[in-house]
């Protein structure tokens, strides 16, 4: 999830609200054995390229300004969540020393919040952690996720290298006139085994077989019951669907001509709303498709973390991002945890490589993306976001 750093001036000299000299303040000495487990972690966090090491630790201490004084208002120590109340009130305060004082300290605030999402050490669910963080975005006067401008010539050059793109271009280009469906444009079948193969999967289809989950891509001779058994067209159909570009004109699935114009076009704004708008809903579909797994809440929530950062200024580490913590990483009280994240941060990786293959996410030594998806990341998350609150607002992610 995005975050922006207050300036090195700000870093060099602690936080602003702390007096020189001042002595230790009620519960201080709670909230720096909170942090301590994570001490190497969050140096890394916080450590920008270049920067001198004195620097990085002057910005920790004003982090550990802050979340002394956020447990003082809350009158308890749990460096694992923030309290949004509590928050307005403190940054309140911090803004009537001055305005760039407020953002500075909600900066910082994110930062660590970001920190706590892509480690999986945040103690709340998906929708506290997505409160916080849109708050916290907004006192420190930023967006979550950095979309810079680009005219349409220059984001269709680039959306035309995308494989998402040509994907579609082959799955619409065999859909031609239209293609037999039911009346919600969903195909089962031969039709389906069709599909498939003109995105390069080779499946059968056994109807009266039991729905499996498959890989992303099924191997070659996979059978396959439905098209939810074959994921990579199951979200590439939903994306047709999701933008109108397929219609139920009974008894098939026709595309809308100006939308399948518009995908098979290299320019123009119509061209590049398209691209975007299919990469929006393929987002969407896998996060929101793996929330509906059971047990899954937490790998798609994790994914929505990593992949706000990596739309941000300052994308994570891979290295990092997917590193499963060993006991000595974690305080004895979340050693707990690490089963369970031994099982979801390969899923997580699974997920972030199949958005590789796609053409929506870059994976090298940092995890990245693409300027030109950002804008339809950040409304596909809005989209995942709303789901969690329709559907499980008691906590999906817990």
């Amino acid at each position: 999830m995005a975050s922006r750093k207050p300036a090195k001036k700000k870093a060099s000299s602690g936080h602003p609200a702390r007096q020189a000299g001042a002595s230790s303040a009620p519960f201080e000495s709670e909230v720096r054995q909170a942090l301590q487990p994570f001490k190497s972690q969050l140096f890394r966090h916080f450590q920008a390229d270049g920067q001198p090491a004195s620097e990085t630790r002057a910005g920790l201490e004003g982090l550990t300004t802050l979340l002394v004084a956020h447990a003082q208002l809350r009158k308890k120590v749990d460096v694992t969540t923030l309290d949004p109340t509590v928050l307005g009130e403190q940054l309140g305060h911090l803004a009537s020393i001055g305005k760039e004082v407020s953002e500075a300290s909600a900066a910082i605030l994110k930062h660590y919040l970001t920190f706590l999402g892509t480690t999986a050490n945040f103690g709340g669910n998906v929708e506290e952690f997505k409160e916080v963080f849109e708050f916290l975005s907004r006192m420190a006067g930023d967006s979550p996720i950095v979309v810079p401008f680009m005219d349409d010539d220059e984001a269709n050059s680039v959306l035309e290298s995308m494989p998402f793109v040509y994907a579609a271009r082959e799955l619409i280009g065999w859909v031609g006139e239209g293609k037999p469906s039911d009346p919600t444009g969903m195909i089962s079948g031969q039709t389906l085994q069709e599909a498939a193969e003109a995105l390069g999967l080779l499946v059968t289809v056994d109807e009266t077989s039991t729905p499996e989950a498959n890989l992303w891509e099924p191997e070659d001779g996979t059978v396959v019951a439905d098209l939810s058994s074959v994921p990579r067209l199951a979200a590439y159909w939903d994306a047709f669907i999701g933008t109108a570009m397929l219609r139920y004109s009974a008894p098939q699935a026709v595309p809308t001509d100006s939308l399948r114009e518009a995908l098979l076009a290299s320019t123009g704004a119509g061209s590049r709303l398209i691209k975007e708008l299919l990469a929006e809903v393929i987002y969407s579909h896998v996060l929101i498709n793996t929330l509906r797994t059971p047990g899954q809440a937490q790998v798609a929530e994790m994914v929505a973390g990593l992949l706000t950062h990596a739309a941000s200024s300052k994308p994570p580490r891979t290295e990092f991002a997917l590193h499963i913590p060993s006991e000595d990483d974690l305080p004895v009280e979340q050693h707990h945890l690490i089963s369970s994240l031994e099982v979801a941060v390969p899923q997580v990786e699974t997920i972030l490589r199949t958005f590789e293959r796609e053409g929506l996410l870059t994976l090298e030594e940092e995890i990245t993306v693409p300027v030109i998806l950002r804008a339809a990341l950040e409304r596909a998350l809005s989209k995942v976001s709303d789901h969690v609150l329709e559907n499980d607002p008691s906590g999906a992610g817990e």
